[in-house]
């Protein structure tokens, strides 16, 4: 009873923490998403489709975009990835439609999009690999590292009761990020930004979870 009673609390005191505070483009997106995804939702749902296989369908197709950036051709990449990008945010549409919203849709979907990151940075990895562009491998490297760490930071936040959504670079921004700069020929800025803004972000999301932990602490 207790320690239920504390998590609510550290979930109170990170709400209230994060009230205020800049919202992410995810946030902003995913209501968004919601009102125009939503008709192609019902009609996918009128269809018989499952919202874990178009979960699955985004990991593909985002695979695939991986498998261009490492043949080398990255502003087809980046255009591609922008093109498949809204994929991302019709399962949980279509989840909503069909009223078939789940634990396991949601730790799926979750999952998946952590290897859809690293079949896109590996992607890229490999080609600057094979160029033998050692810094742009590095920073990929690290970027990936980073991307990983920032999903695990509000994973394991939340385990213990802290909202954890803050961050300049969550995963739509870094999906923006990476396709769009690609999509222009600057994958050497795509490449700095994203290495800078991902360590960034856990480092933003560290120091959160440590103030809305010190302020629980100190007022209970």
């Amino acid at each position: 009873m207790h320690s239920v009673q504390r998590i609510e609390r550290k979930q109170r005191a990170g709400q209230k923490q994060q009230r205020g505070r800049w919202k992410t483009l995810t946030d902003w997106a995913r209501t968004q998403a919601g009102v125009l995804l939503m008709p192609i939702a019902r009609a996918m749902g009128r269809l018989g489709i499952h919202p874990n296989t178009i979960t699955i369908l985004g990991l593909l197709l985002q695979t695939g975009v991986g498998v261009v950036f490492g043949l080398g051709y990255i502003t087809l990449g980046g255009r591609l990835l922008l093109v498949v990008a809204p994929v991302d945010a019709l399962d949980g549409a279509l989840a909503r439609a069909l009223g078939q919203k789940s634990r396991f849709g949601a730790f799926l979907d979750s999952t998946l999009d952590r290897l859809s990151d690293a079949a896109l940075i590996l992607g890229l990895t490999a080609h600057y690999l094979r160029q033998g562009a050692h810094l742009e491998v590095m920073l990929l490297l690290i970027s990936l590292v980073a991307a990983l760490m920032v999903s695990y930071i509000r994973a394991r936040a939340e385990a213990e009761g802290f909202p954890c959504k803050v961050g300049v670079l969550t995963r739509l921004e870094r999906i923006i990020l990476i396709g769009a700069l690609s999509a222009v020929g600057l994958p050497a800025v795509m490449i700095w930004t994203l290495a800078m803004l991902s360590v960034f972000t856990v480092v933003q999301r560290i120091l959160y979870v440590y103030a809305v932990s010190r302020r629980e602490e100190t007022y209970g």
